[in-house]
């Protein structure tokens, strides 16, 4: 603090490790348990870095070295097979085809908005009518310019089709995700594009991949689907208790998979998230919510593989089945103490039995390094955030005063400071807005006090010195090992 004018003048870390502030045992353990490919549980206050701890962790995993492939079976079509190809690290081809000479080399990513998507991804994504070409919002299943069903893209007068026709616009939902392949110069590459939370963006990916040879004799076949490719990121995180998510399905098809105008079974088979995780990481943040569920998840940590069905017994895809899908994965679990007893006990002891359950701290003893430790904490979120300017050694002082009234009022601790980020980081983004506004170069102190008291809730009241509805104290490090 000393040695600076203001937080632009101190280095963010690269190793996400080590942007984690207060929590230097649960990071020990945490290195541990990837090595040794064990199961975590971390328990903890909301906003103590749980979430970090286990995007950290993708960083000590080896390249993925098998892609998941599912192939049609002529005897039986509504039982798929699974093709697990092994990427041999060391020549960078496959063992199970040497000659194969497609390799994925790179991705590139970036925003467009919905009246620039290709038109039949647009219609894809609901954005557009097949009709007349009109936008809209994906929600909206008719066009209001043309009254046309907006993914109904069949012209025949036949009547009988045209009836099945209809009953798909029935089932056929727009999509969140639509993923192409191209052919530029000679390179194959893959399109990805994403909704991702606001309507009107969508996050483009493109993969572009190695010169493909024209006369490979063993290429991988176009009816083959490949439900997780090997570059695909190997940490993926739950959102929602929903068996979809979590344990894939089979798409319905309203022509029952018939060869002639409906899509075959193993084309239907949408992986779940413990499968999308195999050789990876799956985190579940607030593993209790998925209720009955964890069963599921117990049995897939069991047995490392796990079939995929369907799960709507009045759409096709109930018929249809694709046993042994690997799901090799790490579980990364977060939980609240007060959510523990949510948690199934033959999933927790599992857990226990052949893994670690970390207690993460919530507060930290006032001393130079945490003093440090919260410097940098307000550097890194001024520098993630992008919006906002940096802080002044006063305003970060200010910043320090505030962790103090939290860890006084939340933990009973006194000469301590919070661990409890996200709210602190919360009051460093509205202070950095203030900035903004006055049309300062840095933050000051006198921002930081005036966030403080725009502030509603807890925080409010605990730089008031109030101790409010705190919960029950707990010790610095608490306790890794229940």
């Amino acid at each position: 603090m000393d040695s600076i004018e203001s937080t632009a003048d101190i280095p963010i870390p690269e190793d996400p490790f080590e942007r984690i502030v207060g929590q230097d045992r649960a990071v020990a353990l945490v290195r541990t348990a990837v090595l040794q490919r064990r199961h975590v549980l971390l328990c903890g206050a909301p906003g103590v870095g749980k979430s970090m701890l286990a995007k950290a962790a993708t960083t000590l995993l080896p390249p993925p070295r098998e892609e998941i492939q599912i192939h049609n079976n002529p005897s039986q079509p509504n039982r798929p097979t699974v093709v697990v190809r092994h990427y041999d690290e060391r020549t960078e081809n496959s063992r199970s085809h040497q000659t194969e000479s497609e390799l994925w080399s790179g991705a590139e990513t970036y925003y467009v908005r919905p009246e620039d998507l290709p038109f039949d991804v647009a219609v894809k994504m609901g954005y557009r009518c097949p009709n007349c070409g009109a936008l809209s919002i994906p929600d909206q299943g008719v066009c209001f310019d043309c009254g046309g069903a907006k993914r109904c893209d069949w012209r025949g007068t036949d009547a009988y089709i045209g009836l099945f026709r209809a009953l798909d616009v029935i089932y056929e939902r727009a999509l969140p995700e639509v993923v192409t392949e191209e052919r530029v110069a000679g390179q194959q590459r893959t399109v990805t594009y994403r909704r991702e939370g606001s309507l009107d963006t969508i996050l483009v990916t493109v993969t572009e991949h190695r010169q493909v040879v024209e006369n490979d004799p063993a290429p991988v076949p176009d009816s083959v689907n490949v439900i997780v490719p090997i570059n695909s990121p190997r940490f993926v995180r739950v959102t929602g208790a929903s068996a979809v998510e979590l344990l894939g399905d089979i798409r319905h098809d309203p022509y029952g998979g018939n060869s002639e105008i409906g899509t075959p079974p193993y084309m239907r088979v949408v992986p779940g998230a413990i499968h999308e995780a195999h050789e990876g990481i799956l985190y579940i943040d607030e593993i209790a919510t998925l209720g009955p569920l964890q069963k599921y998840l117990l049995t897939a940590m069991q047995d490392r593989q796990y079939p995929i069905a369907g799960h709507n017994p009045q759409s096709s895809g109930a018929a249809v089945r694709v046993d042994g899908v690997p799901c090799d994965f790490i579980l990364f679990a977060s939980t609240n103490p007060e959510d523990l007893p949510g948690i199934i006990p033959p999933l927790r002891s599992r857990i226990r039995g052949y893994g670690y359950e970390i207690v993460l701290a919530s507060w930290m003893k006032r001393d130079a390094q945490a003093i440090d430790g919260l410097a940098r904490f307000v550097a890194q979120t001024v520098t993630e955030d992008g919006r906002i300017p940096h802080f002044t050694v006063d305003a970060v002082r200010a910043v320090i005063d505030v962790a103090e009234k939290m860890a006084l009022s939340l933990d009973g601790q006194t000469d301590a400071l919070t661990l409890r980020l996200r709210e602190l980081g919360g009051i460093v983004r509205v202070a950095g807005d203030l900035a903004v506004r006055d049309g300062a170069e840095l933050v000051e102190k006198r921002q930081v006090k005036e966030a403080v008291r725009l502030s509603n809730g807890a925080v409010l009241e605990l730089t008031r010195g109030g101790r409010g509805s705190a919960s029950k104290p707990s010790r610095e490090y608490g306790s890794y090992f229940f």
